[in-house]
């Protein structure tokens, strides 16, 4: 009799441990949201370097750039990340939107992805990595032609030659022999037996033109 009152006991007892063991998942989801609310408050983000086994970067799933040493992912590339503890959860500021296991960018703006884990005493360890904003691109100065440009050299008895030629601008001659005026583009020009009256302009959109001239040259 004794034996059946302590076998009734030990199995109550079992049953009320589990059953004081059980937590519902409604309730768990909750409460995990919770602490995202939290976590502002009580949690030290410790951004890590790639090579820290506590977080790393995995990869990135699109175009990336190396600027000064930090890493720059595209808009729409997707940065794949693993964190040691795989309890916690994740959170996302700035330029990131959290897409399944993976990190979205959507914007030029810097952000943040870090990993979440809550400590006994009610607060939070955290780890993560920053990633800088997309550096807007500037338009390279306009490069303008200047008076060396125009310098003209007589390097055979009928060829005069723009001396220090640049594909960039566009070089036009005008050229008044015998009373008769011509035109011409490109970096020489052909002279004509006899005098000729030369002028050389150079240009390119958005500069002031440069020109010499007129010069005056003789063809034997």
């Amino acid at each position: 009799m004794k034996k059946t009152i302590f076998k009734t006991l030990s199995v109550l007892m079992l049953a009320i441990f589990i059953s004081s063991c059980e937590t519902d998942d409604g309730t768990l989801d909750a409460t995990q949201e919770q602490s995202k609310e939290m976590i502002t408050d009580n949690a030290t983000t410790k951004m890590r370097p790639f090579d820290d086994p506590s977080f790393t970067i995995d990869g990135f799933d699109g175009p990336y750039d190396v600027i000064n040493g930090e890493y720059v992912p595209h808009i729409g590339t997707y940065v794949r990340v693993t964190a040691k503890n795989p309890f916690g959860f994740w959170k996302t500021t700035g330029c990131f939107e959290q897409i399944g296991s993976r990190f979205l960018r959507t914007s030029k703006e810097k952000g943040s992805i870090i990993h979440y884990v809550k400590r006994e005493d009610g607060g939070f360890n955290s780890v993560g990595r920053n990633f800088i904003a997309i550096p807007e691109v500037s338009t390279p100065p306009v490069s303008c032609p200047s008076s060396g440009h125009t310098i003209m050299e007589q390097v055979f008895n009928s060829v005069l030659d723009a001396k220090n030629y640049d594909t960039k601008y566009t070089y036009k001659w005008k050229v008044v022999h015998n009373s008769r005026t011509t035109y011409k583009t490109g970096r020489s020009v052909l002279l004509n037996k006899g005098g000729s009256t030369v002028t050389l302009s150079v240009s390119k959109n958005g500069c002031t033109t440069q020109s010499s001239g007129p010069k005056n040259y003789f063809v034997r």
